[in-house]
């Protein structure tokens, strides 16, 4: 056993000893390079593939579900390989997202001996390995100010899609029963409005759903539209590159999704609640959603405990059993709880509830939730 060896052999079981467990980057630690053996020294591995679980119990009795319904691979005008954006999702806490990639904007396509499916094909297995929900679907794109973007989710196959007047392709795509979002209505125009050809396909009954959120930006009077218009309320990553966790961990927040309120936790379960209007775009640290679903949500999430009593007041705990954050604002306090917390409060003896305005809960356009919370 030469020196070199025998030093870092002692240091393990010290180790073992001490700890009864060995950290291989402690003993590279408290060892001189001068000592590691010439041929080869074996650092710890720094890439992880654990998922970022979220906590998001059921709402009255609905499953929820995180999904992404826009993203984008290399197969279109992404920067990456579908397999990548499928584990990406998957760390980022997510269950489902749908494969929108472009039928007409593919820069990379000489490139690429693929059809418009491919990058749904080749994502599939990887999704089916890790219990993942993959929406086949695709992005209809033409220029904003005169007609939109649009995405076509539950398709068969994307490419008779690809045809070269706007309203034939969408109607190719309800051929195929598609489930038809208006992307980033907001996005590349001078004011947010609905244009006259997005006017003709609402008559016709084209657009089922609608981004009130897309990569960063939030478009208010888009939850206007959602609710006048009974739509389902999408927020969405859009994502051509990749998500820095990072970066979402220094500001403090999740990636963008929607979350949808199924029967099961199934694409079918999925689909369902999409038509029935049962979603949140969760974004930021805000929540967007017509008011009865922001009133199951507060009321499923948030409860309520008296702790104590004295002769002038009453003591309360208020929890958060979610990872969705509240901000609100009652009795003249702002108050805010992060996931999974819990703050505490006291009202005038025998008062039996508050009326809470919940600063991060959007109902409308510039309207955030106003709901009285009964104290026990």
């Amino acid at each position: 056993m030469n020196r070199s060896f025998k030093k870092v052999f002692q240091l393990l079981m010290a180790s073992l000893i001490v700890s009864g467990s060995i950290n291989a980057q402690e003993v590279i630690d408290r060892t001189s390079a001068e000592s590691w053996n010439p041929n080869k020294v074996d650092f710890p591995a720094y890439m992880t593939s654990h998922r970022e679980n979220l906590t998001l119990p059921k709402i009255k009795d609905f499953e929820v579900i995180s999904c992404d319904f826009h993203v984008h691979t290399m197969f279109s005008d992404g920067l990456v390989w579908p397999t990548f954006r499928v584990l990406e999702a998957w760390k980022q806490s997510l269950d489902c997202f749908a494969m929108t990639d472009h039928v007409e904007y593919r820069p990379h396509k000489d490139n690429l001996n693929a059809d418009l499916n491919t990058s749904y094909d080749i994502a599939k297995a990887d999704a089916d390995k890790l219990g993942f929900m993959l929406i086949k679907g695709t992005e209809i794109t033409r220029k904003p100010k005169t007609w939109g973007h649009f995405n076509a989710l539950f398709i068969n196959d994307a490419n008779p899609i690809a045809v070269e007047d706007a309203k034939e392709s969408l109607l190719a795509a309800r051929k195929q029963d598609a489930f038809i979002i208006w992307n980033h209505p907001g996005w590349a125009v001078d004011s947010t409005l609905i244009n006259p050809f997005v006017e003709d396909i609402f008559k016709e009954g084209l657009i089922k759903g609608i981004e009130v959120y897309n990569s960063s930006e939030f478009y208010p009077r888009a939850m206007a539209w959602a609710i006048d218009k009974k739509l389902a309320i999408i927020a969405a990553t859009d994502v051509h590159g990749i998500i820095e966790q990072d970066n979402l961990e220094k500001i403090g927040t999740l990636r963008p999704m929607t979350l949808v309120l199924a029967k099961e936790r199934s694409i079918s379960g999925i689909r369902e609640a999409l038509e029935a209007g049962r979603t949140v775009a969760f974004f930021q640290g805000n929540i967007a959603t017509r008011e009865e679903i922001a009133i199951w949500l507060t009321e499923e999430y948030l409860s309520v405990k008296k702790v104590f009593s004295n002769e002038k007041s009453d003591f309360y705990t208020m929890s958060n059993s979610s990872s969705v954050p509240f901000k609100i604002v009652f009795n003249k306090k702002r108050y805010v709880l992060p996931a999974l917390s819990t703050i505490s409060f006291n009202v005038p003896k025998g008062t039996s509830k508050i009326s809470v305005k919940f600063e991060n809960v959007i109902i409308y356009e510039n309207k955030v939730l106003a709901h009285d919370l009964q104290l026990f």
